[in-house]
């Protein structure tokens, strides 16, 4: 199956073969042997339908051959090297001659019969009026039924105006030849080899290859995240922490200063600075604190999915109580990937409920099976929340996100009567390792990605 770009005309769309006017010839000459074999197949059918394993796949071939001659993609199904005589007898056994080789016989025979009896009366009218004057005789008079009109013609000379309603007939002769082709050609195409197999073939492999993508993209935004979150951790936080302690040594060494007149305003305003200065340093370490937590909690990468979502719950910007169902060794099964999903999804939906839906309170329930995992957020807000609304981009972004790990966001959101989002994932995405305790171990902080 080939994609056609966006402008291409409809004449451009049809098969190399259907465009080529010259092979036309060969298609008409082809339904002409067709339609002038009809009469003399006929006694041959009970010897053909008693050897029918044979002669199936044996007709079959035969139009297939006859269809790569005019240039259609009609290609046997027989292996390269095969032996045609074992390919031959063992073909019934085959599913392809229930689902190709006897379909396409079938609907062979009805095109020959239709094109037989259409264009069979239009040919013989063309030629019967045009050797009408050649052959028309008072002792042999030609009588020709005209729809509910009859004419008979007598002497030549009065025949002479039946050839150019003869010549009219073979347009209809032709054009009935050429339709009836085509449509043979198209069923030939459509029931030869195993075009369904090798296009399912194509797009598995295709799918492979995005799927292998994805998880390299994935892995790399993984393995980012830990060093940034590493890197933050180690050094500038750190640093912050050490300059915090500094500044309260200063202070101490300051207030240790000899207490007189002329030291006290000094003191006064080196206090007042140091005083300053840790404010500050101490503001940027919290503000540190919650990018590194916004990039991934150390409670998440040390303890798994469901302490993290418990020590959410207490810096959540609403009230929000929490149901855990699920064994130990569940939870430990969740793979780093998925619980990442997972806990930025939960995290934006209770800041969700509480900047758009107004909600006082909500719920987390997380349950956990050997395999997979279901997470609810639930609130008592205003609803109304619809991933399809042109604003919506934050549902929909979560919505990707979880499909990335091959799992599927629900909104339910009544006007009136709160939100319910359900998470459902896999403890492993598809393209995850089958063990998640090599993903967690290789994402532990200090250890390289």
């Amino acid at each position: 199956m080939i994609s056609v770009p966006p402008g291409v005309s409809s004449v451009e769309r049809r098969p190399a073969w259907y465009r080529r006017r010259r092979r036309w010839i060969g298609i008409i000459g082809w339904e002409f042997l067709h339609a002038a074999l009809w009469i003399p197949s006929i006694p041959l059918l009970i010897p053909v339908i008693l050897l029918f394993h044979l002669t199936v796949p044996l007709r079959a071939s035969l139009e297939r051959i006859v269809a790569r001659r005019i240039g259609v993609e009609a290609p046997s199904g027989r292996k390269k090297g095969e032996r045609k005589t074992p390919w031959l007898l063992a073909r019934v056994a085959h599913v392809e001659f229930w689902r190709q080789d006897l379909p396409l016989c079938l609907g062979g025979l009805a095109l020959t019969t239709a094109s037989f009896f259409i264009s069979g009366f239009f040919g013989a009218l063309a030629v019967t009026s045009i050797l009408a004057p050649f052959m028309a005789s008072p002792e042999a008079p030609i009588t020709l039924h005209l729809g509910i009109q009859e004419v008979t013609v007598t002497e030549p000379q009065n025949a002479w105006p039946l050839v150019p309603a003869g010549l009219v007939s073979l347009i209809p002769a032709f054009g009935a030849l050429l339709g009836f082709g085509i449509l043979r050609l198209l069923l030939v195409e459509a029931l030869s080899g195993e075009r369904k197999r090798q296009r399912l073939e194509q797009l598995t492999a295709e799918v492979g290859h995005l799927t292998a993508s994805r998880a390299t993209l994935m892995d790399a935004f993984e393995a980012e995240r830990t060093r940034i979150e590493r890197d933050l951790h180690d050094g500038a936080q750190q640093d912050l922490v050490a300059l915090t302690m500094s500044l309260g040594g200063l202070r101490l060494a300051a207030e240790s200063l000899p207490d007189d007149e002329a030291t006290t305003t000094s003191r006064t305003a080196l206090l007042k600075g140091i005083d300053t200065a840790q404010d500050r340093a101490e503001t940027a370490l919290r503000d540190l604190r919650e990018t590194v937590r916004g990039i991934r909690p150390a409670v998440l990468s040390e303890r798994g999915l469901a302490p993290a979502l418990k020590d959410l719950t207490g810096r959540a910007p609403l009230p929000t109580s929490i149901v855990v169902d699920a064994e130990e060794a569940d939870l430990a099964q969740i793979s780093q990937p998925v619980a990442t999903v997972v806990y930025f999804a939960v995290a934006e939906a209770l800041t969700n409920a509480a900047k758009h839906a107004r909600a006082e309170s909500a719920t987390i329930t997380l349950r956990c099976t050997g395999t997979g995992l279901s997470t609810v957020v639930t609130d008592e807000g205003r609803g109304g929340a619809d991933p399809e609304r042109e604003n919506a981009t934050g549902l929909r972004g979560m919505a990707q996100r979880v499909e990335s790990i091959g799992g599927r966001l629900k909104v339910s959101s009544p006007e009136g009567a709160g939100t319910r989002l359900t998470i459902t994932a896999p403890l492993t995405p598809p393209w995850g390792t089958d063990d998640p305790e090599d993903d967690r171990e290789r994402e532990q902080p200090g250890q390289a990605p």
